[in-house]
């Protein structure tokens, strides 16, 4: 069953982490660097969201930060709906071909993102042409332990843009006699295509955030 996903009201600020924590991260003071920072931050959230296979709205981009969503499912004999997004889930409203359904009518997972339609408290199927579920989700306040993600991610770009990107090895060896050897990348250096991958310790810390159902 496909939906159609809007962001009624998409996400204000993107950041996972604030400026002072970006700084922090990095292990600089002053602002001289806020504008690095600042681009950095958003390839780190834009990263960890396409990692989390966050489903972007038609309005919005990708984002574990809270938005207002309307989400519509066509045709639809399903025991349960399985939202586009998740975490901390709060149902605003849900129309059945027009018809408002009851709060009683339905049971949301906050976590899950599960949608469970209910008929005299028992569980029963969902059925409708269209069903309209209006709906915010997402964080209002960045996690500790997505924050530490996030702050592990910068502290591995920060380092990455302080060495030569050219350099494939060096070698430093004082014993008698001062010896230096440095190996370069021939032909296309890797990691320089500018996307946003995640590294692999990282991706360890995101299993509660992942999206398993892409």
């Amino acid at each position: 069953m496909s939906s159609l996903l809007v962001a009624t009201t998409p996400a204000a600020d993107l950041q996972l982490l604030t400026i002072e924590e970006l700084r922090a991260a990095a292990g600089v003071s002053g602002t001289s660097q806020d504008a690095d920072l600042t681009k950095k931050g958003l390839r780190i959230a834009a990263g960890i969201a396409e990692a989390c296979k966050i489903r972007p709205g038609q309005t919005s981009v990708p984002t574990l930060k809270q938005e207002t969503l309307q989400e519509t499912f066509r045709e639809c004999d399903d025991e349960d709906l399985i939202l586009s997004r998740r975490h901390n889930i709060e149902i605003i409203s849900v129309l059945i071909d027009g018809t408002t359904v009851d709060a009683s009518g339905y049971e949301i997972d906050p976590e899950a993102g599960v949608l469970s339609r209910l008929c005299y408290d028992r569980l029963t199927i969902w059925r409708g042409n269209k069903i309209s579920v209006a709906y915010r989700a997402g964080f209002s306040s960045v996690p500790d332990a997505l924050k530490r993600a996030a702050e592990d991610f910068l502290r591995h770009l920060w380092l990455e843009g302080q060495r030569d990107p050219s350099v494939k090895a060096s070698e430093v060896e004082i014993e008698d006699i001062d010896r230096v050897r440095t190996e370069y990348w021939a032909g296309t250096i890797p990691g320089q295509g500018g996307g946003n991958v995640v590294p692999d310790f990282v991706l360890s810390q995101l299993s509660r955030y992942r999206n398993w159902i892409a």
